[in-house]
């Protein structure tokens, strides 16, 4: 009963991360204004990085085999990769996005060169966290692609049992 549960977790872990990192946020990007972007993937975000942090605890949880030692590691680091996004880097991103939107919104009246030297500060602090948030998205997905390789291995070896 494990091996659909594993297929079926590791298969939407895959995807989902796989698909909203390198399809849906890239053409999102393309196609929305940057506030609307924004919006999105506030909203998104949660969701992503939780499937990235809570999902290969679940495949590891559900192998119907014993996970050699390298296939544990990859699911950890891809796990732990989800958590920092999650717990750390989205709280951070979202926070100077907000004091960022908050600053473009005001009046023109109300704006001064010192609100513009704020917008680019927080500008250049979000690129700064949300380039830290994209190696950690990359290291997970990249982590949770090399577990392919040890489920496919564990695969073959049951089936030749």
């Amino acid at each position: 009963m494990l091996l659909p549960i594993h297929l079926l977790t590791y298969s939407y872990v895959f995807g989902a991360t796989s698909f909203h990192s390198f399809i849906s946020s890239v053409r999102a990007f393309k196609v929305l204004p940057r506030k609307e972007f924004g919006l999105l993937q506030s909203k998104l975000f949660p969701i992503h990085f939780l499937t990235q942090s809570v999902g290969p605890i679940v495949v590891g949880l559900t192998a119907p085999y014993s996970i050699p030692t390298t296939g544990l590691a990859l699911l950890a680091v891809s796990s732990i990769s989800g958590f920092v996004n999650y717990l750390w880097l989205l709280p951070v991103c979202s926070r100077l996005k907000a004091e960022r939107f908050a600053l473009e919104d005001l009046p023109e009246a109300e704006r001064s060169e010192e609100t513009a030297q704020k917008i680019a500060a927080l500008t250049k602090q979000f690129g700064k966290y949300h380039g830290i948030s994209l190696f950690f998205n990359l290291i997970s997905v990249l982590t949770i692609t090399g577990y392919s390789y040890v489920f496919s291995t564990q695969l073959l070896v049951k089936a030749l049992k």
